[in-house]
């Protein structure tokens, strides 16, 4: 059986930020980001509920967020939680400089972010190790199940994607970024 993965973005995180953050209080958003579940009135699109329901396994990130979308997507199923699948680390700038909205913040986090892969900076140690775990570990499941859907995370998502793509897998389909957004992989031929 060659199986097909399909990872997908958690939905709306039910923590909203409220005014300007310093350094510090970021990081206690994203404290408070990572215990929240989802927003009360997001629901995944029907489409994918139908998936998820006739995938062979579900797993998801151990983070609220996850745990909680992967219920909605079937919620008569129970899906396997693991660290494994948690986004990575936010790097936030050494600077105590402004206090920023969140989406200034973002700005900031994600340009960083550019400037090192324009560098060829290779991503955290951790993260691709973690990376290559959980590819090793879904794609062990589509061979031995069929379909399996993994809620995660926008970031680490990028990671698995690259992981799988290592492993002879290939992404069919658009990959959006948005909360619910699919990435679907099948074997490579």
């Amino acid at each position: 059986m060659s199986g097909r993965i399909v990872l997908v973005r958690h939905g709306r995180s039910a923590h909203v930020p409220a005014g300007l953050l310093d350094r510090d209080a970021l990081h206690g958003w994203h404290a408070a980001y990572d215990a929240a579940g989802i927003a009360g009135d997001d629901a995944p699109p029907a489409a994918l509920r139908e998936l998820a329901r006739s995938a062979a396994v579900i797993v998801s990130s151990d983070l609220p967020r996850a745990v909680a979308s992967a219920a909605l997507l079937a919620p008569d199923r129970v899906a396997a939680a693991s660290a494994l699948l948690r986004e990575t680390a936010m790097v936030v700038p050494p600077w105590r400089g402004p206090r920023l909205p969140l989406m200034g913040w973002a700005l900031v986090i994600g340009a960083g972010a550019g400037i090192r892969a324009l560098r060829g900076e290779p991503a955290p140690a951790e993260v691709g190790a973690r990376a290559d775990a959980a590819a090793e570990w879904l794609a062990h499941l589509a061979g031995r199940e069929g379909t399996v859907v993994a809620v995660t995370h926008a970031t680490f998502r990028r990671h698995l994607a690259r992981a799988l793509g290592g492993r002879g897998w290939r992404g069919t389909g658009p990959r959006r970024l948005h909360h619910w957004s699919a990435w679907a992989f099948s074997r490579g031929g």
